[in-house]
């Protein structure tokens, strides 16, 4: 691939180059549309303001040097103790860090498992993970950057983490157990409690990828919707990963890997002073981290509070089951997951065939391959659309059905 666009010989005046990025965005979905997919988790109207107006006032800061920043701090303080309350599952000690996204978050997970591991098992040289075919490619991605061993335990007939074949494959160089709550491709939770027991028998780390879950299982459980525990209430949970920029309604870049306690959090930690300058220890992966998202995420929490958590739970279950209702009308097969996934067979329809349509229809969507399903993620205003989709959708329905050809779509990643 080559680059033919270079930079002008001449700026643009603000007036243009406002106008040309806004083009940019006008041949962009819609976030009303964008709703069904990851990439928007919005609050609403009123919300948005709030983060905007609390980002714009950190703007241009830098997070990395808030040893300058006594309000940065205080700001940054305060909200790193909001999350771990919300995580700890009423366990004290929890430590959380501020991380780019999810990426980064099991990242740091998995890394510090291996340190934990390098200072307690110093013979094993090839370290490994034993995780659910489920689990996120994250995971798969940071066990290559850092070296560690993967090996993926088919699921069960419910599409959920198998402990007993977990448990069968743990050799004498497994590490860490991964569980997810839920998983991204099935929407289901993983038997976490299990997992996290099977890891004290063991004497091994357990992560819990809660990345989708994290920060919106506590206010699904208010509801009464019965949910297994995930946080830090089951012993034997390590670490947790959970995105601020989903369910906590952040602006991205914003998520968070905890630990159970100062002592594991030692393990998170990489500080060098071997060069000449002073000693370096950074939040965590990245250096330079936006100020900005971490005044909007403080904005957010306390706009909301916990009863406008609870409201945002309760208006996203809502939307998930007018969903499931409609696509049942129109003949689709909705699984049956926890939270905000939701997953649907297509029938008698390809599944790529049915996210090709709904997105040159305007309503990008993703899915799982394996077996093929399309995936719709709910957030609190989805219910302002739903009918919208669902009309939309009973026209790709009936022109796929005639016989009409889409444009097959993707159900995974491809950048």
């Amino acid at each position: 691939m080559s680059y033919a666009y270079t930079l002008p010989k001449q700026g643009m005046s603000p007036a243009d180059v406002q106008q040309r990025i806004e083009a940019f965005r006008a041949e962009d979905p819609t976030f009303e549309r964008g709703r069904m997919t990851a990439y928007c988790m919005k609050g609403s109207d009123d919300l948005q303001e709030v983060i905007e107006n609390a980002y714009h006032v950190y703007f241009f800061q830098n997070a990395l040097v808030r040893r300058f920043m006594p309000g940065m701090r205080k700001m940054e303080e305060e909200l790193r103790s909001i999350c771990a309350s919300i995580l700890a599952g009423g366990t004290p000690g929890v430590r959380v860090n501020f991380t780019s996204g999810g990426s980064e978050s099991l990242l740091c997970g998995l890394h510090a498992a291996r340190e934990w591991a390098r200072a307690k098992r110093p013979q094993i040289k090839q370290p490994e993970v034993v995780a659910p075919f489920s689990a996120h490619a994250t995971i798969s991605k940071a066990c290559h950057y850092l070296n560690l061993k993967l090996t993926r335990i088919p699921v069960r007939a419910d599409y959920r983490a198998d402990p007993k074949a977990m448990e069968a494959a743990i050799g004498p160089d497994t590490i860490a157990l991964v569980a997810s709550a839920p998983s991204w491709p099935y929407g289901k939770i993983d038997p976490v409690s299990e997992i996290a027991a099977i890891g004290q028998r063991h004497d091994l780390w357990v992560h819990v990828d809660a990345c989708v879950g994290g920060y919106l299982s506590p206010f699904v459980a208010r509801l009464g919707h019965a949910l297994p525990a995930t946080d830090f209430s089951v012993p034997g949970v390590s670490s947790i990963s959970a995105d601020l920029h989903k369910y906590g309604y952040a602006p991205k870049p914003a998520s968070t890997v905890a630990y159970r306690s100062e002592e594991l959090q030692q393990y998170h930690n990489v500080a060098r002073g071997d060069w000449p300058s002073a000693m370096y220890l950074s939040e965590g992966v990245i250096g330079s981290r936006p100020a900005g998202a971490l005044a909007a995420t403080w904005a957010v929490m306390h706009y909301l509070g916990e009863q406008g958590f609870v409201e945002y739970a309760r208006r996203t279950m809502d939307a998930k089951q007018r969903l499931i209702e409609g696509l049942i009308r129109l003949g689709m097969k909705p699984w049956d997951t926890e939270l905000s996934i939701l997953l649907f067979e297509t029938a008698e329809l390809s599944a790529e065939a049915v996210v090709g349509a709904l997105t040159e229809a305007g309503w990008p969507c993703m899915g799982t391959m394996r077996p093929p399903l399309v995936q719709l993620i709910i957030d609190p205003l989805v219910g302002d659309v739903v009918e919208d989709y669902l009309r939309d959708l009973e026209k790709v329905l009936r022109r796929l059905r005639s016989g009409k050809e889409a444009k097959r779509g993707d159900l995974g990643y491809v950048d």
